[in-house]
This record gives structure tokens, sequence and C-alpha cells, in this order.
């Protein structure tokens, strides 16, 4: 039942994009560069030619870099669902291989990302026929319209710290 519900959450990403005129993009797996993010590590490999020349390799962390680079080159709305890797990643609630949703939108405001995140959370929540998501003890409505607070604003409910006053 996991894996047809799976289906039924991408096929519907993949239309909610489609009808954004967004183009879905597949960017290599196999980078020649592991990315300068410090908290990331990549999996190495390598390519052997015909030459029997060997070359070093990476599978991605992340379609961000690829996308960026389409982005450079015009494309104005794009995304990327597929699967990426992380090495040093292994746990309960991670695993080396997983689907990451990444998509960009050019020429546009923070809020189209914002209503966008809504969007797909809440698409998300119909296709798998839900009102609540719940996790370890606390729950949430994904239908509920979302809040905006600045980050001293999170920082003063949830930590108890008034960023402002230490300025």
């Amino acid at each position: 039942p996991r894996l047809i519900l799976r289906n039924a959450i991408t096929a519907a990403l993949r239309d909610w994009f489609g009808r954004r005129d967004f183009v879905e993009v597949e960017t290599a797996a196999l980078q020649v560069s592991p990315g300068n993010e410090a908290h990331l590590s990549a999996f190495a490999t390598e390519a052997i030619g015909p030459d029997g020349r060997h070359q070093p390799l990476y599978l991605h962390t992340s379609p961000e870099f690829a996308c960026k680079k389409l982005l450079a080159a015009g494309e104005k709305r794009i995304f990327s669902l597929g699967a990426v890797y992380r090495n040093r990643e292994r746990g309960p609630l991670h695993h080396p291989s997983f689907t990451m949703l990444e998509w960009y939108r050019a020429d546009e405001t923070y809020d189209s990302l914002m209503r966008d995140c809504a969007g797909l959370v809440a698409l998300a929540a119909e296709r798998a026929g839900t009102t609540r998501f719940a996790f370890r003890g606390r729950e949430a409505d994904p239908f509920a319209e979302p809040e905006q607070l600045s980050v001293a604003e999170a920082f003063a409910r949830y930590a108890g710290i008034d960023l402002l006053a230490t300025v």
C-alpha cells in the first residue's frame, strides 16, 4: 500500500508542476566534484575510460548545482524529483539514498515559493487521504494557512531568545 501511495503522490506532484509550466529535469547522478557543502558527504567512485584511464567521480548529494546552471542558461521554471545520495547518513530517519524534490522559479518572489510549499504539502496530504500529519507526539494541519515569522520572532517564540536585545 505504501508503494501505491508513494506513486500517487509523485504522479500528483508531477501533474501539479506540469499545470504550472514547470519543466522536469533529470540531472546527472555522477559529478566531477563532490560539492562544497561542509555538512554533506558524497559517495566517491571512479569511471574507467576505454583507454583504461581512471577518473574520480561522486554521486550527487542534491540536484541543486545542476539546476542552477540550467537557470543561468535561461530556464525559468524547473523541478527535479529523483534519487540523491549522501554518505555518513544512516539512522531511523535517514538513509544514504533517498528521493528529493527541488524546484526553482526565476524572477519570482519568496512569497511564490511559500505558496508552492503550502500547496505541495496540502496536495500530498490530499493524495494520502489524511487531514493531519503526526510525528513524535506533535501534529500539524497540512491545509492550514502557513504562519510567517521572522528569524527573530521564531527565536523569541521557540527558543526564548530575544535576538534584537543582544545586538
